[in-house]
């Protein structure tokens, strides 16, 4: 048993890093438009190459062989497109997918939308000040998860496995009551839509990730063979 806990435990620390890392990648690419110093960073820090060596089908020409401005604006134009409108765009907000209690869906503020508000408040998350107004956007949803995981990432490097488990307790109920629900859905729109590669690797990135959480945070009980 101990020797299974000196090899389990710096895997599972491991992974709760990059979950915590991707979360927080995640929520800042949908947070807002890329500024061209982040969009730089990216690519001067390796992230880019790290995206496809992930399988992402991202044409690098995009980035190096255009001014860093032009990438800049090309980039806001798509995702103002995809995100904002004016006119037909994807919206970002978790209560235009899911239905409330009467079945109702399609408005802003719904019922998850207060749900979600109370999480935030609950656990003391300091909202991203563009999305204090309506916090059920897709950044915060990640956001707050990536808060959450990294919290069990701390306590598991103090050994403090109590305080990691209610984590993941955190994690497993607020996930499959708000990001699971509609988050795959919206990255299918983003899919679809998506004229650069970059957004439209993004989303499919994103729900190839979500639906990995999934699997994660409920694992299917081990079935017993009859001896």
């Amino acid at each position: 048993n101990i020797l299974m806990k000196e090899e389990v435990m710096p895997k599972m620390k491991e992974v709760v890093k990059k979950r915590e890392d991707t979360y927080g990648f995640l929520a800042a690419i949908f947070r807002e438009e890329l500024k061209a110093e982040q969009i730089k960073e990216m690519v001067d820090r390796g992230v880019l190459n790290l995206l496809i060596d992930a399988g992402c089908n991202i044409d690098p020409d995009f980035f190096t062989n255009k001014p860093l401005g032009q990438i800049e604006e090309e980039m806001a134009v798509e995702y103002t497109a995809l995100f904002i409108g004016p006119g037909k765009h994807i919206v970002p907000y978790e209560s235009i997918y899911v239905p409330d209690s009467t079945g109702r869906a399609g408005y802003y503020w719904g019922e998850c939308t207060v749900d979600m508000k109370k999480w935030v408040e609950h656990y003391g998350l300091k909202i991203s000040e563009k999305y204090d107004s309506i916090p059920d956007h897709i950044s915060i949803e990640l956001e707050f998860m990536q808060k959450v995981v990294e919290l069990e990432r701390v306590s598991r490097e103090k050994d403090d496995l109590e305080t990691a488990e209610k984590c993941l307790e955190v994690e497993r109920t607020f996930f499959n009551k708000h990001i699971n629900k509609w988050v795959p859905e919206f990255c299918d729109k983003v899919i679809e839509a998506a004229e650069l590669d970059f957004y439209r690797e993004i989303a499919r990135l994103t729900k190839d990730f979500i639906l990995g959480e999934a699997d994660l945070l409920n694992p299917k009980p081990a079935i017993s063979s009859a001896e």
